[in-house]
């Protein structure tokens, strides 16, 4: 009856593991670890933040962007989320076929606040403005890339023990703040950030509970 019960909590977790893609997921990824220790997000700056980079851009143009880095190209690693969890109460090995799918291992992803503007919809996306110019040439950056591949395979979970399959992958984030003169006034300020996905893989963890 013990063994019942197990594969039947086994067949609905598998029954949740559904591929999904989200324009900016980044933002929602269970981890980023940045190599450089002072790298953040742009969602972690703080107001005090905020006002010293703008401090910075302190030469007004005639008309157009100026814009700040912050971070540049910063190598990161990074966690999207937990795929699949397989735990094992019982004293039976349990055995598994699973298929795994991945779409898009590069991607092109980006986020902006204040008066900085996002345009376009799905995958294609860009800063508003002349920014997204300004910005492209200031750091480095990869178009989408879509490629599909699929994993199949025997997952084995011992007696006592349970399975995660996790999403993990490296990226390069970049993020900073901009200033629009009109007739040397500022109209405009805001913050931006661009992070590429280089690589995305599976990682299967095995545990004692």
């Amino acid at each position: 009856m013990k063994k019942i019960l197990v594969l039947m909590m086994l067949s609905l977790m598998i029954g949740a593991l559904i591929p999904r893609v989200n324009a900016e997921e980044y933002l929602t990824y269970q981890e980023i670890v940045f190599d450089d220790d002072e790298a953040m997000l742009l969602k972690e700056f703080s107001e005090e933040l905020y006002d010293d980079y703008y401090d910075l851009l302190d030469k007004p143009k005639f008309i157009g962007w100026q814009l700040g880095i912050v971070n540049k190209n910063q190598v990161l690693e990074f966690v999207s989320e937990t795929k699949l969890k397989i735990v094992n109460n019982g004293f039976s090995t349990i055995k598994h076929n699973i298929t795994l799918s991945t779409k898009e291992e590069t991607k092109y992803q980006i986020s902006a606040s204040g008066s900085i503007a996002v345009s376009g919809k799905g995958d294609i996306k860009k800063f508003k403005g002349s920014i997204d110019a300004d910005i492209k040439a200031s750091i480095s950056y990869a178009s989408n890339l879509t490629t599909s591949e699929t994993y199949e395979f025997i997952i084995i979970v011992d007696p006592l023990t349970y399975v995660s399959i996790m999403t993990r992958g490296t990226g390069e984030l970049s993020n900073g703040v901009g200033k629009y003169f009109f007739f040397w006034i500022e109209t405009k300020r805001g913050g931006w950030e661009t992070f590429n996905v280089t690589t995305e893989y599976y990682e299967i963890i095995k545990e004692k509970l």
